[in-house]
């Protein structure tokens, strides 16, 4: 059975016009790679916060209609384009034994105006002015490549108390640690197309800020994690409630 990419994304009104077209791209770019692609929103609306694990799990778990059936799942945003030969390397590691694999080990951000160049096709991403995001191996949540037996072991989805913008990234990858295995890197770059920030700008409102609080302070309760079980409950608080 092919892989499935699953993409969450959902346009909040009057948001940044660039994730529309970034995803477009992005939608774009997995058309050409043998695999099943959906983009799915967090069945939110409006001005409420977006959900990126409600969106996840929507696609992930079987029974839904929305959903895929497929073994292997990437994970993928709507923004960043990586490489078909690493996914390909992500995925067989990823089918060697659990564990959450990340399909590059540099994640680069792509400026402004040669992000409008790739979104063009009068660029190639990695001939573009970038930089690095953080250091080698140190940025985890753009894209992720797992077996659903490794989705399971966390509880079979991701947490969706997490909502808007940072955090829930650096939590899963705790959650997959733990329940799943160490997360291994794929060498090569990942490319983020420019928009702007979720996490920080003049742009976001007193919500947005909110949920970021909000989602740092759950992150140290999965840095406080130390047994399968406790990531289990974690991740699957959202179900309960």
């Amino acid at each position: 059975m092919k892989p499935a990419v699953i993409i969450p994304f959902r346009a909040r009104e009057g948001g940044d016009p660039l994730r529309k077209e970034n995803l477009a791209r992005v939608v774009e770019h997995w058309s050409g790679y043998d695999c099943e692609v959906l983009v799915v929103d967090d069945g939110r609306s409006g001005d409420e916060q977006f959900n990126r694990s409600a969106a996840y799990n929507r696609g992930a778990m079987r029974g839904r209609t929305t959903a895929t059936a497929a073994d292997m799942l990437i994970f993928a945003e709507s923004d960043l384009l990586v490489s078909y030969a690493q996914i390909d390397r992500a995925i067989a590691m990823a089918a060697d034994s659990p564990g959450m694999v990340v399909p590059f080990s540099w994640f680069m951000a792509i400026s402004e105006d040669d992000s409008a160049r790739v979104r063009a096709h009068q660029a190639e991403p990695e001939d573009c002015e970038m930089e690095p995001v953080r250091g080698h191996r140190d940025s985890i949540g753009a894209v992720n490549v797992l077996s659903r037996q490794t989705l399971e072991l966390i509880g079979g989805g991701y947490d969706e108390a997490f909502e808007g913008a940072w955090y829930d990234d650096d939590a899963m990858k705790i959650a997959f640690d733990v329940a799943a295995g160490p997360t291994r890197f794929v060498e090569g770059s990942g490319y983020h197309l420019y928009h702007l920030s979720g996490g920080h700008g003049e742009h976001l409102s007193r919500a947005d800020r909110a949920a970021t609080a909000r989602n740092r302070l759950r992150l140290k309760m999965y840095q406080r994690a130390r047994t399968r079980e406790q990531i289990v409950s974690l991740a699957q608080a959202w179900a309960e409630g």
